[in-house]
């Protein structure tokens, strides 16, 4: 059994990676840099192999296709991303260009392809990694929270389809709210509200992936928020976030 996963090498990736290797999955774990590549390979059993793509570039994920088509993959996780915080006067719209092709283009060329491909064989699983952002809308993540809100659009349209045509090929959406990891240096942010660790947030998608579960969100105060999001007006939404992150 193999497992691919895009920015696999640290934070939730890295732990997703950890958790299916417990399972028996080999795995390859897709990023620009090797991260956390030696500690995973020294706590895990199975094989692991680090491909070195930068996936906010198109030609990099059809060529990251291109070297995986002849391999039987099993499972495809989507995790590769990042976000940013500022005011509209002070971000940098070509990093929020970068984020939307890493966050958005790579998602639907690569998690497009492996579904067609799992068609073909009438298995397989997807998991998108969206975010608890793509259930409401914030100022100064703006583009983040959009980017996600595509994610978690595309597996619902995907899953959909799916169904409809009686295939045996799986997906999940993974939308966690605040993880303690690398994201918040990267995103130049600071968050107010309570952040899950990225051990329990990647044990917890594993599980809840392997039985089958469509759409994954751990943390009660995160469901809770989830359920309120379809009740409540976008604006007041984006009254009540701006106070949950502050920038640095």
């Amino acid at each position: 059994m193999i497992a691919l996963i895009t920015g696999g090498t640290t934070g939730i990736g890295k732990d997703i990676a950890i958790n299916l290797a417990k399972r028996g999955y080999d795995l390859l774990l897709v990023s620009r840099k090797e991260n956390d590549l030696d500690y995973i390979k020294s706590v895990v059993k199975t094989n692991v192999r680090f491909l070195s793509y930068d996936l906010s570039s198109e030609d990099e994920c059809f060529r990251l296709l291109e070297e995986t088509k002849d391999l039987d993959i099993d499972i495809f996780v989507n995790n590769a991303g990042y976000g940013d915080i500022g005011r509209i006067t002070n971000t940098d719209i070509k990093k929020e260009i970068n984020m939307v092709k890493l966050n958005d283009i790579a998602t639907l060329i690569l998690c497009k392809a492996f579904i067609l491909r799992f068609i073909k064989h009438d298995k397989g699983h997807v998991m998108f990694v969206a975010s608890a952002a793509a259930f409401g809308v914030a100022p100064y993540m703006n583009v983040y929270y959009a980017t996600k809100s595509f994610v978690y659009s595309l597996a619902h349209g995907y899953y959909r389809e799916l169904k409809d045509m009686k295939s045996h090929v799986r997906l999940s959406v993974l939308c966690p709210g605040p993880v303690k990891t690398n994201f918040e240096n990267r995103a130049n942010a600071k968050f107010n509200i309570h952040s899950l660790s990225s051990e329990y947030v990647g044990e917890y998608a594993v599980k809840k992936m392997l039985k089958g579960k469509f759409e994954i969100v751990p943390g009660f105060s995160i469901k809770l928020g989830h359920l309120f999001s379809h009740m409540v007006p976008k604006k007041l939404i984006s009254k009540t976030l701006r106070k949950q992150s502050e920038m640095k």
